[in-house]
């Protein structure tokens, strides 16, 4: 069901916004626009969003800052984030990534494209946790019934994907991951992507985890495990 979720459509182009939000209302989503990044935050302060699409070139404050501020906000920090790119390059693709985005698509996809790629981060971050004790490495907290870590005192702040990686590589300690096998485990089958984008979200867990950044292992050749204590 979808009828009491809202989601924010953030485009300067008042006709992207209005297929992108006819064809998200037609699923049954309620849908609120901005025409700019300075508008979405306020909208973002006053309301509640379950998800955000961010247009990635707009003039100001473009998507990619936007998505940064967001990460930045302790209430939205977990906030599925969806970019529209007007350019497929790699490199374009790795910076939506470094700056938190959940998943990113290309501006000229079909609306129907777009909601089917919204549904799935949905999806991942309503999935619900079996209700399992923490997961504990040194100072490194898992809590997995609140969906947050913590590193000694600090609460670390984690994109779905981002968290969705750590679970999956703590609760298999010294289990060996390929980036294929993560890539399905936590992207899902519908998602197109190169396993590049592992490497940054593995990059990226590893900065925001500070001192236990060495938990997470790259085996040469193969891919990523947690160690065990």
């Amino acid at each position: 069901m979808t009828e009491h979720l809202h989601i924010l459509v953030v485009d300067d182009e008042a006709d992207v916004r209005d297929v992108i939000r006819l064809n998200l209302q037609r699923e049954g989503y309620q849908v609120t626009t901005a025409a700019s990044g300075a508008d979405a935050l306020e909208l973002l302060r006053d309301a509640e969003f379950e998800a955000a699409i961010l247009d990635v070139m707009m003039p100001g404050m473009d998507g990619l800052a936007l998505c940064r501020e967001i990460r930045q906000h302790a209430s939205l920090r977990h906030l599925p984030v969806l970019l529209l790119t007007a350019r497929d390059s790699e490199m374009d693709q790795i910076i939506g990534l470094e700056v938190g985005a959940d998943d990113f698509i290309s501006k000229s996809a079909s609306p129907r494209l777009i909601a089917t790629r919204l549904k799935t981060i949905l999806r991942r971050k309503n999935r619900p946790d079996d209700p399992l004790t923490d997961l504990v490495f040194g100072s490194l907290v898992i809590n997995r019934a609140r969906r947050e870590v913590h590193s000694g005192e600090q609460q670390v702040p984690l994109t779905t994907r981002e968290y969705g990686l750590l679970v999956l590589l703590a609760e298999n300690p010294d289990r060996v991951y390929t980036r294929a096998d993560l890539l399905h485990k936590v992207w899902g089958d519908d998602v197109i992507v190169t396993e590049r984008t592992v490497d940054v979200h593995i990059k990226n867990l590893r900065q925001k985890i500070c001192g236990n950044g060495d938990l997470i292992e790259t085996v040469r050749g193969v891919g990523y495990r947690v160690r065990r204590n």
